[in-house]
């Protein structure tokens, strides 16, 4: 059994002896995410620095699913990114994530300050099921621009192989601090049978 220590804001949550069930949906989602951004600046900063943009781009592409592979199996959880303007039409958000994206980007063009985390929970009869849905925004940061950015801050060879890759891409455009888009994270567990609401 490991330890896992939690930390939120900089606070320690748990540090005793913990399998990933038995923390709460709320922790599991938060620590899932938290893991995953962690894990993209440690692989893709240092990346950037030795391998350039070009040699960097599988970082995003390749070795963010495996980690996501990862947290989902040691969180018992689905994970995944998602925007309003894909570059990878797999990443397509489902219905309630597009409408919290268009109502997150309508928050930043009026400028209100974003929601560091948005959580949600439903429960289904049939299943008995609690189900949390957690999503964490994804803002633009100053390496993401070289890929991402306004087409003047696309380097030229950056263009060239993402249009060989991606041919429907949408995902430039943006500035540091933009919404770039979510992470989306589901937890299932069951309902007690003393708890569920008939």
């Amino acid at each position: 059994m490991k330890t896992i220590a939690v930390i939120v804001a900089g606070v320690i949550l748990a540090t005793t002896p913990l399998s990933a069930a038995e923390l709460s949906p709320q922790v599991r989602a938060t620590a899932a995410a938290g893991r995953l951004n962690l894990e993209m600046r440690k692989s893709l900063i240092p990346s950037i620095q030795k391998n350039g943009l070009t040699g960097s781009m599988d970082v995003c592409a390749k070795e963010a699913p495996a980690i996501m592979a990862g947290l989902e199996k040691t969180f018992g959880l689905t994970m995944k990114r998602t925007a309003l303007r894909l570059r990878n039409p797999a990443n397509s958000p489902d219905v309630a994530e597009k409408a919290l994206l268009e109502k997150l980007a309508g928050m930043q063009k009026g400028e209100e300050t974003l929601p560091q985390e948005v959580t949600l929970f439903s429960e289904t009869e049939s299943g008995k099921e609690r189900i949390l849905r957690y999503y964490k925004p994804i803002m633009m940061q100053g390496p993401c621009v070289g890929c991402h950015g306004t087409p003047d801050k696309i380097p030229a060879e950056v263009k060239k192989v993402l249009a060989a890759r991606y041919p429907k891409d949408k995902a430039m455009g943006y500035k540091e601090g933009d919404l770039r888009g979510i992470i989306s994270i589901t937890v299932k567990e069951k309902i007690p049978e003393g708890e569920f609401k008939k």
